[in-house]
């Protein structure tokens, strides 16, 4: 079978939340669409199809400019990932929910089954026509996961295991539609190692999972020195040894499918985790990718408000499984304040 090329997207005009809460600070819903993106891309090379990403940098594009891109590369189909707003973004309200539109034209009967195959995948969604894109040469599913302008919502698209879910959700859709085999994001044993393969959809899958954790590379499936060089930050960073390949602990560091205990002053990818996890339950604290003291601060007032003041960490402590699964929930958190 030949292989089948979906076009992917991010909107990067999608605007920001009202500030949030505790933070002083908007969260930027074009972050949440470039993330989810690189997840989508990593699932579905996963799973067998291959990929062309059509904004890499995940900022905003004219239309005509992007409909062309997709078009020359005859893709399969097209989906794009975003979030919404509604009115003027200075308050919340009660807008909700996801949806997936599906764009005019010639191929609009096959757009609005594509779409319904991932919106049957995703909670609270509903399927809606959308004006723009009529001269898409494929079928196409426009993703939007929520809104920013919802306050619960607000945080999930913040999260990055919402992110991840997403991803996984749209995929199994895509997946369904295609009558391709849903691959699980946590079978390490599907991943391969490695050592020797230096080009294609496998090594796309690597360097989307590296974007992810905030490498700049092109997803382009081909194993040069930029990507080594990536690989060998993120195994140190990490403090595995390079044994040569990108082995089953490296794809579950990757994924943060075995999240290690964590003590303070580590520097890797599940302490940027962490931090990402307090941000979107409304703990003031940096992506760094350090446990530092801002972290054991936010870390110890997020515990303090979820299980009470009897219990907090110090510098001699690691965060462990229990205090993974209480921060594991998307959403919750702090309360809005008004």
């Amino acid at each position: 079978m030949n292989d089948i090329t979906l076009a992917l997207y991010s909107d990067g005009a999608c605007g920001t939340t009202p500030i949030m809460p505790f933070l002083g600070a908007r969260f930027d819903g074009a972050q949440f669409a470039k993330l989810c993106k690189t997840y989508l891309a990593a699932a579905l090379l996963r799973c067998g199809f291959d990929v062309y990403d059509a904004n890499p940098d995940g900022g905003a594009i004219d239309n005509v400019d992007l409909v062309m891109r997709i078009n020359r590369r005859n893709a399969d189909a097209a989906i794009s990932v975003t979030a919404a707003g509604f009115g003027s973004r200075k308050s919340f309200n009660d807008a909700s929910g996801a949806t997936v539109r599906f764009p005019g034209g010639r191929f609009t009967a096959r757009s609005r089954i594509f779409a319904e195959d991932i919106c049957a995948k995703l909670p609270d969604c509903k399927v809606a026509p959308d004006t723009e894109f009529g001269m898409l040469n494929c079928k196409a599913a426009m993703v939007c996961a929520g809104y920013l302008t919802n306050f619960d919502e607000a945080k999930r698209l913040c999260d990055p295991d919402f992110a991840v879910m997403i991803a996984e959700s749209v995929a199994l859709g895509a997946c369904e539609h295609f009558d391709m085999p849903y691959i699980r994001r946590d079978d390490v044993s599907s991943y391969p190692l490695l050592c020797s393969s230096r080009r294609g959809k496998k090594v796309k899958m690597l360097q989307a999972l590296l974007n992810a954790y905030g490498a700049k590379l092109p997803v382009d499936g081909a194993y040069g020195g930029e990507t080594d060089a990536a690989v060998r930050a993120f195994v140190s960073d990490n403090g595995k040894r390079r044994d040569g390949g990108i082995t089953a602990d490296v794809w579950r560091d990757l994924l943060l499918t075995d999240l290690p205990e964590l003590a303070y002053g580590s520097a890797n990818n599940a302490a940027r985790y962490i931090q990402r996890k307090l941000r979107s339950k409304l703990y003031p604290v940096e992506q760094t990718g350090v446990f530092d003291e801002k972290t054991l601060i936010a870390l110890n007032e997020f515990l303090a408000e979820t299980v009470g003041g009897g219990f907090a960490l110090d510098k001699t402590s690691k965060v462990d499984a229990d205090i993974y699964k209480l921060l594991a929930p998307i959403g919750g958190g702090r309360p809005r304040l008004f």
